[in-house]
């Protein structure tokens, strides 16, 4: 059998969903398309949303529309997040016999490299974008290219389906307006009006979500200092007047990207267009700070742009800084774990003046960059520069 994977928190399933996965469906020649709910997405933050067993329900009533469509409980069964290669592990081990296709929206699809294990889940499947419009199609295609260039078996989708956000709906039934019925189908509606969903919803912290992700992305080290520099960053916040929220949430985010290895950090480059200049391009370490906005605007939906700035910048810092960019970036260098000569001075600095600690983490960074013989990148040059002459102009440096 030929067998469509789609997955999705589908908070509420809408027309929407079901158009692509009928579309798909005949587009493919399909022979059955599983509908997945999501448990914790490693791709979506909600702040809002139904239990899972509400969303399996409503995902078991709209399948009712046609007999190739099929819900799995398999991914709202498991703790922590949802990822795709252990749900394509578990699902091609029960039916060794047929194939896979996995489908996935345009910005999904951009990003399908930086999944975690993503070579074996290209070995597992046919990886299909799905395209609404001649714009989706050109970039999807020229992802395709590369991704076939590497070995994957990919399909481009133009599939015609109507454009319907979860997250407008919820908006639409908490505000009493009608008009979200007429975008899901009847059976659907009606459970939702029946169970009153999203009228009473509790926020979900997002930071919690977060860290549920970087779990299954990052080494036990890595997560441990990620969970380390936000707790310095919100530390340092509250100390010196800065945002503690965001400082929280950027000190958890600013490594996301540090164990996808290379070879998917610039195939993601390329993808969202992302020029490395010279010094990054010969300096690997640079990769994961360069391109995490682009993952975590994309992906995680992240729109604020101090908290993507400051993530952006927390490896090479830059002239001008803001103080929340200014914040995560001596986080990184204070954190609880942080084992290096200087440490302590550095411990010391933080807490006396940013300043103060600003010019000599960025000293240190230069003096072990040139001792090594590696390239100092030129945004660390300027904020040395910037930085030294502030503080002569204050008379707190000679």
């Amino acid at each position: 059998m030929k067998i469509g994977l789609y997955g999705g928190s589908f908070d509420p399933p809408h027309n929407g969903h079901l158009a692509l996965a009928l579309g798909c469906a005949d587009a493919l020649g399909l022979d059955r398309v599983v509908l997945m709910p999501s448990g914790v997405s490693p791709h979506k933050i909600k702040q809002i949303g139904a239990e899972a067993a509400h969303r399996l329900a409503m995902c078991r009533l709209m399948a009712q529309a046609d007999p190739r469509l099929t819900v799995s409980d398999w991914e709202t069964e498991q703790q922590g997040a949802s990822y795709t290669v252990d749900t394509l592990t578990h699902l091609t081990a029960e039916h060794p016999q047929d194939e896979w296709f996995l489908l996935t929206g345009a910005d999904m699809f951009l990003t399908l490299p930086t999944w975690r294990r993503y070579p074996a889940i290209a070995r597992m499947c046919t990886l299909c974008g799905i395209a609404r419009g001649e714009t989706d199609i050109r970039r999807l295609q020229q992802a395709a290219e590369t991704m076939q260039a590497d070995g994957a078996v990919v399909s481009v989708l133009p599939v015609s389906a109507p454009t319907v956000s979860s997250s407008e709906l919820r908006d639409c039934i908490r505000s009493d307006d009608d008009r979200w019925q007429s975008s899901v189908p009847p059976q659907v509606a009606a459970y939702i009006l029946a169970h009153g969903l999203y009228r009473g919803d509790s926020i979900r912290n997002a930071d919690e979500q977060y860290i549920e992700i970087l779990r299954g992305r990052l080494s036990s080290y890595r997560f441990d200092h990620s969970l380390a520099v936000a707790a310095e960053a919100k530390r340092l916040a509250l100390r010196y007047g800065g945002d503690p929220v965001k400082a929280y949430t950027a000190g958890l985010l600013h490594d996301i990207l540090k164990d996808t290895s290379g070879e998917e950090q610039l195939l993601l480059a390329r993808q969202f267009g992302i020029q490395l200049d010279e010094v990054e391009q010969n300096a690997p370490k640079l990769w994961h700070a360069r391109l995490a906005p682009v993952y975590l605007e994309h992906i995680l939906g992240i729109s604020d742009p101090e908290i993507l700035s400051a993530v952006r910048y927390h490896t090479t810092a830059k002239a001008g800084m803001s103080l929340l960019e200014t914040l995560v970036f001596l986080a990184d260098f204070t954190a609880a774990g942080r084992d290096y000569p200087d440490v302590g001075v550095m411990r010391r600095l933080v807490d006396e003046s940013l300043d103060s600690a600003l010019h000599y983490s960025l000293s240190y960074t230069v003096r072990s960059l040139t001792a090594r013989g590696a390239a100092v990148h030129p945004d660390t040059a300027a904020a040395l520069a910037e930085v030294t002459l502030r503080l002569q102009q204050k008379g707190e440096l000679l």
